[in-house]
């Protein structure tokens, strides 16, 4: 873990990314060792570099050729993972309207300079990988060439004497997203070159004690999840190249999250995970049955109709339930059949401010991977440093992570502690961090006092920065999120039975 007093800053961003790959500084800054200057402004570049020198990072050497300002966190030879946002290759069409993917996933701009300077530290002995595992219907080929991320190999390997790889850590991979879901539907794939590894967080998972039977994780065939999460077995399979890195530095999206509020670097450690099938998303059904996946049911019939879907995909074998469904298309038990939508909550499947799920996968890969509960890393005598970078350049506010409306921030955020930074970036966005459950869960369990959390910026009014009444962002909150934007003092509080209802849910 970092230092207590370790500090976060936030930094404006004065324009918009660079558009011309591979994204070199347009000033010839003492400390950089690459070549060429490029003509076209970047702003992102000085702006990672002024993050560092808020954070006072090797200060007596900065201006100088020898600064070095990741030089205390990174060592020459350590392999460094970088993991931006790589969710998807495109703004899904199912919005209903036009969005920009760099409101989805991290500009490579910004992994461009934050590498450039992990480069430096390595001083052409270690390797930088950039990697991510992506929804499991991304064309990483499409995304690579959006992006322009496999320009970086050579680069870093002719200009810095570092090796760099960009990897797709996913095994399975749907061409398909009419069969999202269905793992029989799968292609499999190469993944992470360095296989996985299963780690076991038992009794201090926030899953422990709950009733695994209503677990569902990416896959229809909820039996792989529950078998990884029931009693003190509670399971994550997690990439080894990943897990066998020096130093892992996070550069999410600042970006709303529809299942859990926002997601930043706690949220992004998702994309560290080799079997995604593991990770809890929501409990089927309806809250007065124990589930999440809906609020309360708006009809009778509608515990019925998901009683019927839930048994045909339960104990039906893929092909045959994907074959009825091809058998009565547009019958009424085709429309029993469907998993996207209900005839009366189409917009839900968890995605909602009452899932009481969702949250804890989040705040157990945290234990699992920056804690290191489970002692894998203390075992090997390998100890892990933590860096982030968030890119809100471009953030996405409201029914993120796939669709969310594009917001022009113009900020970038850096710290060493992802707790810390994933907090500070969540009142920024002028979110309320008790309703982002996983930070909620974090700050308390590790006892932190948001109102000690360090916040250096010369761009913004930081004063009792999470006590103040200031308003600094003020992101649209996802639909069915009403809490989650921070009140003003004059508005309505909410009304009694709502507010009832929901601690109801989420107890």
């Amino acid at each position: 873990m970092t230092d207590a007093l370790s500090p976060v800053a936030i930094c404006k961003v004065d324009g918009s990314y660079p558009q011309r790959a591979p994204f070199d500084p347009d000033e010839a800054y003492p400390e950089y060792r690459g070549r060429p200057i490029t003509a076209q402004p970047n702003p992102v570049y000085r702006g990672v570099r002024e993050m560092f020198r808020l954070l006072g990072y090797d200060r007596h050497h900065f201006g100088t050729a020898d600064w070095n300002p990741l030089g205390e966190r990174i060592q020459p030879g350590n392999r460094v993972v970088i993991k931006p946002n790589l969710l998807t290759h495109e703004y899904r069409a199912s919005a209903g309207t036009r969005g920009d993917v760099f409101s989805v996933i991290t500009h490579p701009s910004v992994v461009r300079a934050v590498a450039d300077y992990a480069a430096i530290a390595l001083q052409g002995r270690g390797e930088i990988i950039i990697g991510d595992n992506p929804c499991i219907d991304a064309d990483f080929d499409q995304l690579l060439a959006i992006t322009q991320l496999r320009q970086f190999e050579p680069l870093y390997r002719e200009r810095f004497g570092v090796p760099c790889r960009v990897l797709d850590l996913r095994p399975l991979r749907t061409t398909n997203l009419e069969f999202y879901g269905f793992k029989s539907k799968a292609e499999y794939q190469p993944g992470d070159p360095e296989s996985s590894t299963v780690l076991n967080l038992g009794q201090q998972s926030c899953f422990y004690g709950l009733n695994p039977f209503l677990f569902r994780g990416v896959f229809t065939n909820r039996w792989e999840t529950i078998r990884h999460h029931h009693g003190r077995r509670q399971e994550y399979s997690i990439s080894n190249t990943i897990l066998n890195a020096d130093v892992y530095i996070s550069i999410p999206k600042l970006k709303a999250h529809h299942k859990v509020g926002a997601t930043l670097n706690i949220k992004g450690l998702v994309g560290i995970n080799a079997n995604k099938n593991y990770l809890v998303h929501w409990r089927i059904g309806f809250p007065g049955c124990g589930g999440d996946e809906f609020p309360v049911a708006h009809r009778v019939a509608d515990y019925f109709i998901h009683a019927v879907r839930s048994v045909a995909t339960d104990f039906l074998p893929e092909p045959l339930y994907l074959r009825l469904r091809q058998r009565f298309k547009g019958s009424r038990l085709d429309r029993a059949l469907q998993l996207r939508k209900r005839s009366s909550h189409e917009n839900f499947r968890g995605a909602w401010d009452g899932n009481d799920t969702c949250w804890r996968m989040a705040a157990d890969l945290y234990k699992l991977f920056v804690r290191d509960v489970s002692g894998v890393r203390a075992h090997r005598g390998q100890p892990m440093k933590f860096f982030s970078v968030v890119d809100g350049v471009m953030g996405g506010e409201g029914n993120g992570p796939f669709t969310p409306t594009p917001k022009p921030a113009r900020v970038l955020l850096a710290g060493d502690d992802l707790l810390r930074v994933d907090c500070v970036a969540t009142r920024l966005m002028d979110y309320d961090l008790r309703q982002v459950r996983y930070l909620d869960h974090l700050l308390r369990e590790e006892g932190v006092d948001e109102h000690e959390i360090e916040v250096v910026s010369e761009d913004f009014d930081i004063t009792d920065y999470f006590r103040g009444g200031s308003r600094y962002l003020r992101f649209t909150v996802p639909t069915g999120w009403p809490r989650l934007a921070l009140r003003d003092s004059g508005d309505e509080p909410e009304e009694a039975e709502e507010h009832a209802y929901h601690h109801t849910c989420c107890r």
